[in-house]
């Protein structure tokens, strides 16, 4: 049997593979709650220079002080032939609120028994919010996610912060930027700063929607950084995987046509590539 070499240094391997993207926004009744605690008045915001404002949590609320309103896991199995997209899942508001969203989640967690999370950056965001979120609910974690409780201890805590593991000692990046360098589709559905007006103005169904995408980017560096380090997808077995999930699943998103024509391009410049091969084998002509 052939083993994939990019997975054989891991050890009671997961089943599954959950790639996952939170979208929060202030809660400002717990903010309300810090600034009794901190016996903070209008007087002392006043008078923050504002340069300052951006980093007081008085002023600008922590991540403790925000609150989950979309979670999306993209679930893949993982197999000798690499990750297969089988699954996609999302919660949010205005049919879920904080406790629903995380709850949902980790009882999905919980039936899938097996699982290694991945996200972007979520080391220092998701995986936070929603520990936190789920003691505020008074949840439990699934036995399939107890290795979160000691984040630190990466290796052994079942999540793998894709950033953090890609940029090394280097400054951490947007997640638009890495996908920028290898050419993946990102930030379709609006510009990163304007997920907050979308929440304002009701629009959840675009809400989800940011979220989903930043789960298919992620999914898709995650299918490159394996390819890197040896795995036996080909990146052009990797695109069509994920193109063709979306246009299967995904159909009605306002990102779909984008990830339908990834998958196209790619194929084209493949067999583009592959053309030009077969032109340079080609005799020359007899003069």
């Amino acid at each position: 049997m052939y083993l994939d070499p990019a997975r054989i240094w891991k050890t009671d391997k997961p089943t599954y593979v959950v790639v996952l993207d939170a979208e929060t926004r202030y809660d400002h009744a717990v903010h309300d709650r810090y600034l009794a605690a901190e016996r903070c008045t209008p007087a002392d915001l006043a008078n923050l220079h504002p340069r300052d404002r951006r980093h007081d949590p008085r002023a600008t609320p922590r991540w403790p002080c925000q609150q989950i309103v979309a979670l999306s896991w993209l679930v893949l199995t993982d197999g000798d032939d690499g990750l297969r997209p089988v699954r996609m899942e999302t919660r949010g508001c205005p049919e879920f609120d904080e406790a629903g969203i995380v709850g949902a989640f980790l009882a999905d967690m919980e039936a899938l028994q097996n699982v290694q999370l991945t996200t972007w950056g979520g080391f220092y965001a998701d995986v936070p919010q929603i520990l936190l979120a789920a003691a505020a609910a008074g949840l439990r974690l699934p036995t399939s996610l107890a290795g979160l409780h000691s984040p630190w201890r990466r290796e052994a805590s079942g999540h793998c912060d894709l950033m953090t593991e890609m940029c090394a000692g280097a400054k951490p990046p947007h997640l638009a930027e890495v996908a920028a360098k290898i050419g993946i589709p990102a930030k379709l559905t609006c510009r990163p700063n304007l997920v907050s007006g979308l929440m304002d103005q009701g629009k959840w169904s675009s809400v989800k929607a940011v979220a989903e995408g930043d789960v298919l980017t992620t999914c898709m560096l995650l299918m490159r950084w394996r390819h890197l380090l040896g795995g036996t997808v080909s990146t052009l077995e990797a695109a069509r995987r994920i193109s063709c999930f979306v246009a299967e699943h995904c159909g009605h998103r306002p990102y779909a046509a984008d990830w339908r024509q990834y998958g196209d391009d790619i194929v084209a410049a493949a067999l583009a590539a592959e053309t030009q091969k077969l032109g340079a084998l080609a005799p020359a002509p007899c003069s």
